[in-house]
């Protein structure tokens, strides 16, 4: 006889969490930021992944270390809104010695994505929070 608090997991994994994750749609893509002064010494290059059911939207991206090349083993993730063709993210990313909250939005058109927006960061070696503009293109 099987063990069936054993094989119960794996029903509920087969019979609702694999239906809900094949109705969620994956956009990916690139996101640039601007230089910090003080920081970091060049532009941030990377990659975005952004989920979507329905009108709720969720991402995530890997941090990079300062010298924006390599990775800081930390993720920034966040959650949003679309809106007809309106997006609408709000996130963030905490390390050893930072925070910082972002906030991108834009607008899609069939399956590509613009996204625009800001990261504020504040951080033991700036003297003030510093806004960070950043860019996002994405295609699903």
């Amino acid at each position: 006889m099987p063990n069936l608090r054993h094989a119960f997991p794996a029903a509920i994994l087969l019979g609702v969490l694999a239906p809900v994750a094949a109705t969620a749609e994956a956009w990916h893509g690139q996101i640039q930021c601007d230089v910090i002064p003080g920081l970091n010494t060049k532009p941030l290059f990377g990659d975005f992944v952004m989920h979507s059911n329905g009108t709720r939207l969720t991402y995530s991206r890997p941090v990079h270390n300062a010298d924006s090349a390599s990775l800081s083993g930390v993720a920034e993730a966040g959650a949003g809104t679309l809106l007809g063709e309106e997006i609408k993210l709000h996130g963030g990313a905490a390390g050893v010695g930072y925070s910082y909250t972002a906030t991108y939005q834009g607008r899609t058109d069939g399956s590509q994505a613009n996204l625009g927006g800001e990261q504020v960061w504040t951080a033991t070696r700036l003297p003030r929070p510093f806004h960070r503009a950043c860019h996002i293109t994405l295609t699903r």
